[in-house]
């Protein structure tokens, strides 16, 4: 049911080859929410941003929610807390949590499951163009998501954002039902989110809080970057686990981080607008 005063929205979901099933279950917690969408724009077989760029000019709503064809949405007031907050003219977006539940992580080579380990915990984005709810105006105005391959999207949309308003979580989870099977493809992920933090650390130096350019930093420095993804690391579920990651996982991704981070920090190409 629509509420009475409530902008009309548009759900725009990118799709490339979906799972079949988690796709079918995207649409079905869609259906239940309490608030529905005016209209639900896909858009197939496109690169991820040029996919949601296309679905956003085409969108006839005064809000955008963006939905990835992996991300199901766990309540069924999901969309009315992430759109309800933008009645608020200063606030230019809400945020989804996330996690990964884990009937899906254990489908995954076990190798890889120690990699991705510490999505079984909720995160809580800065930005996360997966699942988040923004005016249609203000992206427009701030020239949509960079196209870019190599920029970083959610990193340089949270700066841009964040230089017009405040951005909010929604207090809702996602369930990211990511089909994972390649481990090449997840320390590519790992590596340019590591090169995205170094290029906005850079650009953004003045810009950011002291407390976080501190945390980005501490990330990756040998020992202290170890200790800050040691944190993250669910023991409480997969404390039997820890001997392994530790030896295997923990060692890769800390080295990823450094690398990428660093070239993308000293990089002299910019892919940010």
């Amino acid at each position: 049911m629509k509420k009475n005063n409530h902008p009309k929205i548009s759900v725009v979901i990118p799709l490339f080859e979906p799972e079949k099933k988690v796709f079918e279950k995207v649409k079905e917690m869609l259906g239940k929410q309490t608030i529905k969408a005016d209209e639900i724009i896909e858009n197939w077989n496109m690169p991820e941003a040029k996919s949601i760029n296309t679905g956003i000019r085409k969108a006839k709503g005064d809000i955008i929610v963006v939905l990835e064809q992996d991300c199901v949405p766990k309540t069924k007031v999901w969309l009315e807390k992430l759109t309800t907050p933008l009645k608020d003219k200063n606030i230019v977006g809400v945020v989804s949590d996330l996690t990964l539940p884990e009937e899906q992580w254990k489908k995954y080579p076990f190798f890889l499951r120690l990699l991705i380990i510490n999505e079984r915990g909720i995160q809580h984005p800065d930005c996360d163009i997966r699942a988040c709810a923004y005016r249609k105006k203000e992206l427009i105005e701030l020239g949509l998501i960079n196209e870019n391959p190599k920029a970083g999207a959610d990193t340089e949309l949270y700066m841009k954002l964040k230089k017009i308003g405040k951005i909010v979580r929604a207090n809702e989870i996602i369930y990211h039902l990511h089909n994972q099977k390649n481990f090449k493809n997840v320390l590519k992920k790992i590596y340019n989110y590591a090169e995205g933090n170094g290029k906005m650390v850079r650009i953004y130096t003045t810009k950011l809080a002291l407390y976080d350019i501190g945390m980005r930093v501490v990330r990756v420095l040998p020992f202290f970057g170890m200790i800050s993804i040691i944190f993250r690391f669910p023991f409480k579920k997969y404390f039997y686990l820890f001997p392994a990651y530790l030896i295997i996982a923990l060692p890769l991704i800390h080295l990823i981080n450094i690398i990428g981070f660093w070239k993308g920090f000293f990089s002299k190409k910019d892919f940010f607008i």
